[in-house]
């Protein structure tokens, strides 16, 4: 009798993954749940590769432009920047086109029709269309179509980094497809209903917070303290992750002068332009010797490398998604055992009220953040006390991946998972290697 296969899903993300976690403990989750799981990633330099993270494969593919770094790269951009700015203008208006999506989706469609998915796993609205199209690829060449989710990261009407145009074509594109979905995860409760109503869709969206990992969670090899330069005893505040003037270190840097003996540190890509910018600005304050920047550690380390500090800082300034979203580095924290210090954004604002686990400020206010800061230092284990078994069990993501795989095996009932792995992997990379031939669509089986 030949052995039932087990049901595949197909993740499809528009960046290079690596440093993209929600994606990875997806398809790492359901790898350790019995799928058979791919990711499908980009590059931008024409090479291909694969590594893989517990049991799921990650196979990453040149579907982005190649982004060029000599003059005559950089003349051309400008140029086509400006052509498109005097065609938004000037021009007769025409549906704008999403920027890439041919490319993305002729480069990725060879290995989804080889690795014939039962799901498609569409990660955030730059990466739904081109599911959307390698589904309907997948359904005309005879095949079922797969089972669509689309996994909203953020709220795309409440983003700003985006072209006019771009903002148009994939809110259109977000409107339409979202009518053909299957299922919908969202990274906070706040966010469901908005989007149901926006989109005016009839499944109510599942909540699959952006919460840590602890499968394969490791003691850093680096220490916080040693690598900032910050003696121990010394109170100490973190802030990990991506940066930039809406997160509001602005504000911490106004407050810090008003702290005295209190230190700062900055976990970022030292070569951030907005790190550096805050930096200098330490210096010229005459702070800079309690502000400090240290580059990232693996993931699977940070909770560790985290738990150093005495406080871990949330800053953020009133944006759309800011008020809606429960973003990782919460979860973080908690796991670290830092009581939290956010700005008054909605959802997160309500989450460290109900748990007690920190203090709420006015965002942009340096005064209110200084007296909040002074009470978590007065008593730093009434707040570390918050963190009981029952909230760090509800703020990970062990607790989370349940609703991803239910929903997973739900959407798939009639290819149940018969077997799952006996023995857990931890969630660790293996290093890239190197694919080579021309749409080698073997390697997404292999």
């Amino acid at each position: 009798m030949s052995q039932v296969r087990a049901p595949r899903v197909l993740a499809i993300v528009l960046n290079g993954v690596v440093e993209d976690s929600r994606v990875l403990k997806c398809a790492y989750s359901a790898g350790e749940a019995g799928w058979d799981s791919l990711i499908l990633g980009t590059t931008r330099n024409g090479s291909k590769d694969q590594f893989e993270v517990g049991r799921a494969r990650v196979l990453r593919v040149p579907a982005k432009a190649p982004v060029g770094t000599g003059l005559l790269a950089k003349v051309l951009r400008r140029g086509r920047y400006y052509v498109a700015r005097f065609k938004f203008h000037f021009l007769p208006a025409k549906p704008p086109a999403i920027p890439g999506l041919g490319r993305a989706v002729a480069t990725m469609k060879p290995y989804a029709m080889s690795f014939a998915p039962d799901l498609l796993h569409a990660h955030d609205y730059s990466a739904l269309p081109v599911a959307d199209a390698l589904a309907s690829a997948i359904a005309s060449s005879g095949r079922v179509r797969p089972k669509v989710i689309y996994d909203a990261h953020e709220f795309l009407q409440g983003t700003q980094h985006l072209s006019p145009s771009a903002h148009e074509a994939f809110s259109t594109a977000e409107l339409q497809i979202a009518q053909k979905i299957d299922a919908m995860f969202v990274v906070s409760p706040q966010m469901g209903p908005m989007l149901k109503e926006y989109l005016k869709i009839a499944i109510d969206p599942a909540v699959v917070a952006n919460d840590p990992i602890s499968q394969g969670r490791r003691e850093s090899a680096r220490a916080l303290r040693t690598d900032a330069g910050i003696a121990e005893g010394v109170p100490l505040m973190v802030y990990s992750g991506a940066v930039a003037p809406q997160r509001g270190l602005g504000t911490v840097l106004d407050a810090l002068p008003s702290l005295p003996g209190v230190a700062l540190v900055i976990i970022a890509a030292p070569n951030n332009v907005y790190v550096r910018e805050l930096m200098a600005r330490a210096a010229s304050m005459g702070i800079s010797d309690r502000v400090k920047n240290v580059a990232y550690v693996p993931n699977e380390e940070l909770v560790s490398y985290l738990s150093a500090a005495d406080i871990g800082l949330i800053p953020l300034l009133h944006r759309p998604n800011h008020e809606i979203s429960l973003i990782t580095k919460f979860g973080e924290y908690a796991a670290a055992n830092l009581p939290i210090i956010v700005s008054d954004v909605k959802t997160m604002a309500e989450e460290v009220r109900t748990i007690g686990n920190g203090e709420v400020f006015t965002a942009e206010n340096a005064a209110e953040f200084v007296v909040a800061t002074e009470r978590i230092l007065a008593d730093p284990a009434k707040y570390r006390a918050a963190y009981t078994d029952e909230v760090l069990r509800t703020r990970s993501w062990e607790r989370q991946s349940e609703t991803l795989i239910a929903t997973y095996n739900g959407l798939v009932s009639d290819r149940a998972v018969e077997v799952k792995p006996s023995t857990p992997l931890p969630f660790t990379l293996t290093k890239p290697h190197s694919l080579s031939g021309p749409n080698d669509a073997r390697s997404a089986t292999a």
